[in-house]
């Protein structure tokens, strides 16, 4: 939510003040991703010299580990060592650098906490390129359960008819071995391969079943009507190569809907395919239709849903809002998510960690908004992610918590004090104590 920095030239005469600016990007970039809101931020495409997110192909995957290239001990960069080619990864994990074998050995005890999962986090994100070519995802199979059968990962594998020949032809395809031709690493063996494409394909389907989570949990019918869903504070994450039938996951989850519209709406939606007005009307049925706005929620709610050129939505979903990063962060949320509050939506919200689910929770009963329920969520992502800034924290997992929000908390509407579902998940409205202390899951 931070604004850009302003453009630097020669001034055409003395400035005796300087200009008044927003928050600056780096440290607000830092700030949030040391607090577990890991990602390509801006930061990351200013470090690579990036001039749109249209520039990040292989070249930029291999320009990526040059962003965690600093010492995991001193903190130095390659720049400020004698000589920069001197740090050196470790050979376990293959993730974490140091200046030096004193450094290494300072921060051993503290890395050999975190070597093992680092050193998937360090696979994934060079197999992630994968996602990018289109070998990942596979073709997915129509669904035999019913969506409320389908608890988790394992349930969803089990219905994909000959897994193990689709995983083998990506790991035998051709990007996959030329990934590895440039990749300065040795190859892993296929077995670890195959567990790093599963991860990634969770990674690619979980917001997708997310939002499916969300429409079961607050009893929304896809069968009933035509749907819309807001994807409030999408930014590059959401949208980086995202293609039209990147969420299609939806229609054999609910086979049989009558379209479902997803609009992402955010200050960094990146350019490509979705970016197409919202609809004004019901989604084509028995698909699902995917546009963008590129702006603010509440500007978007102002021109386009309050004069009808887009949809009121059904549900409103956002991906680690983030929110609780830092004051700056809150700043920016706070017209929407008093919007929400007000015009009583349903609201689906996913955070990394629990860390991060205890300071959301804070922030939302201080608002005052009605929080329905939160849990651990079923379709969690599997990958791991490393804390940018600070490897040696334990790696944090996409949309791992949801909270569920409907209205404001002093004026719920009738009926919304238990919110329940044919799975039979409740919710109760925790304490501000209850909130910022243990963490109890709240939901069945």
């Amino acid at each position: 939510k931070a604004g850009a920095a302003p453009k630097t030239g020669r001034p055409k005469k003395p400035v005796e003040e300087p200009a008044a600016r927003g928050p600056d990007v780096d440290s607000l970039g830092f700030q949030a991703m040391d607090r577990n809101v890991p990602g390509l931020s801006h930061v990351i495409l200013q470090k690579l010299n990036m001039k749109s997110y249209e520039d990040y192909n292989f070249d930029m995957f291999q320009k990526m580990e040059d962003t965690f290239k600093f010492c995991a001990e001193c903190k130095k960069l390659p720049d400020a060592l004698p000589d920069p080619k001197s740090l050196r990864r470790c050979k376990r994990c293959q993730n974490v650098y140091y200046c030096g074998v004193a450094c290494q050995r300072a921060n051993w005890p503290l890395h050999k906490k975190f070597c093992k999962k680092l050193k998937l986090v360090a696979l994934d994100r060079l197999v992630e390129w994968l996602v990018f070519t289109g070998d990942i995802p596979f073709p997915t199979e129509s669904w035999t359960k019913p969506a409320r059968a389908v608890e988790g990962w394992e349930d969803w594998f089990s219905m994909q008819g000959q897994l193990e020949e689709k995983l083998s032809a990506i790991l035998a395809g051709r990007y996959m071995t030329l990934l590895w031709a440039n990749a300065g690493k040795p190859r892993p063996e296929d077995a670890e391969l195959r567990e790093s494409v599963r991860r990634l394909v969770t990674d690619f389907h979980s917001r997708p079943l997310t939002i499916g989570l969300g429409l079961r949990l607050f009893g929304i019918d896809p069968l009933a009507k035509a749907l819309t869903v807001h994807v409030v504070g999408a930014s590059h994450v959401e949208t980086l190569n995202t293609r039209l039938t990147d969420y299609d996951e939806l229609m054999k989850m609910f086979p049989g809907h009558w379209g479902i519209e997803v609009v992402m709406v955010g200050v960094d939606v990146v350019d490509g395919p979705i970016m197409r007005p919202p609809l004004a009307m019901p989604a084509p049925q028995g698909r699902v239709y995917l546009s963008s706005y590129k702006g603010l929620y509440h500007d978007f709610w102002e021109s386009h849903v309050e004069t009808k050129l887009a949809a009121r939505p059904d549900l409103v979903v956002g991906f680690h809002p983030g929110f609780h990063a830092c004051p700056d962060l809150l700043a920016g949320w706070l017209p929407t998510l008093l919007l929400l509050r007000d015009y009583r939506l349903p609201v689906l919200f996913t955070v990394y960690s629990e860390q991060e689910l205890k300071s959301s929770l804070q922030i939302l009963v201080e608002l005052e908004t009605h929080i329905m329920g939160f849990a651990a969520n079923p379709f969690a992502s599997l990958r791991p992610e490393q804390v940018y800034s600070s490897p040696n924290k334990a790696p944090v997992y996409c949309s791992s918590y949801y909270i569920a929000l409907l209205g404001p908390a002093a004026a719920a509407m009738p009926g919304t004090g238990e919110l329940e579902d044919d799975d039979g998940w409740q919710g109760e409205e925790p304490s501000a104590a209850g909130a910022a202390g243990d963490i109890s899951p709240g939901l069945g």
